[in-house]
């Protein structure tokens, strides 16, 4: 990871003589506390991208990155673009669902009263045999490294949420965090080693547990989780634009239409309740990742 990125990581890795208030200097050339943008992480071209807003300032070129999910957006967000993806061109989407259910009040021509009934949830919508309108899973982390630091905004597109795993370490999205919640632990307890996919020819994540949280960990995750950074990169928030990896990112970045096919919209999963009182100790969910 270069030094831009350990500068990158906020007020944690400050030295202490260099802490305190903006200087004037800073003031009078358009500086203010906090910045001028939320913080998020890409995984744009298969590499690890840190932004301030829409604009790059870091890459880590490792191919995982270990962190502790604190909020995810209620849902699964849908968005359609009725123009072809262009790299560099900014596009309003057409319409967009922040629950996955109905269209977002901002919508100024919704395609549909309901996505579950919308003409661009059908297959063969889009290219192929894929649907025109696309899922996504907006998330709020802290990276494990850091975790009294930045709040971060992960976006995670369909082929991440559902899309097979051949590793047997790890699982797509939605499985990895069914399968802890069969061990009696839940996704934001635990630290989640997030790994580019190699066998995947376009960027596809992969999650597996590494650790527990400690005590004092889990109190500040929790602090997070009720932040306002954490707030805005789950709540419900207007989608006006997209670009190369903006607000969503373009499909096009991620799979081919027609790689992953979704028959229905995501079912919601009962929690399982673990078979006795005794909760397994993590490592025998390393065990059941095939950890080395």
């Amino acid at each position: 990871m270069s030094n831009d990125v350990a500068l990158f990581e906020g007020l944690a890795n400050v030295p202490d003589h260099l802490k305190g208030e903006l200087s004037d200097v800073a003031k009078a050339l358009g500086a203010r506390a906090g910045g001028d943008g939320m913080k998020r992480v890409s995984f744009r071209g298969g590499v690890f991208r840190m932004l301030i807003g829409s604009k790059e300032i870091a890459q880590n070129d490792d191919r995982s990155m270990n962190m502790v999910i604190i909020k995810a957006a209620p849902g699964y967000a849908r968005t359609y673009y009725n123009q072809s993806y262009k790299e560099g061109v900014i596009v309003t989407p057409a319409c967009w669902s922040d629950n996955g259910e109905t269209p977002s009040s901002h919508v100024e021509e919704p395609q549909s009263n309901m996505c579950a009934t919308c003409p661009q949830n059908v297959k063969g919508s889009g290219n192929g045999n894929a649907k025109a309108c696309s899922y996504s899973a907006r998330l709020a982390v802290v990276l494990e490294g850091d975790m009294k630091g930045d709040v971060y905004g992960v976006q995670f597109p369909a082929m991440s949420i559902w899309g097979e795993v051949e590793n047997e370490k790890y699982e797509s999205l939605q499985n990895y965090v069914k399968k802890l919640a069969n061990f009696g632990y839940d996704v934001t307890k635990v630290v989640t080693e997030m790994r580019f996919d190699t066998s995947s020819a376009v960027p596809k994540m992969m999650f597996r547990a590494v650790r527990p949280l400690e005590t004092d960990e889990y109190a500040i995750a929790k602090a997070k989780a009720g932040s306002p950074e954490a707030a805005f990169h789950t709540d419900e928030r207007k989608f006006t634009k997209r670009e190369e990896d903006g607000k969503p990112a373009p499909e096009a970045l991620f799979e081919s239409k027609g790689d992953v096919e979704v028959d229905d919209a995501p079912k919601k999963v009962a929690k399982s309740k673990p078979e006795s009182k005794a909760k397994p100790d993590v490592a025998d969910i390393l065990d059941e990742w095939g950890d080395d």
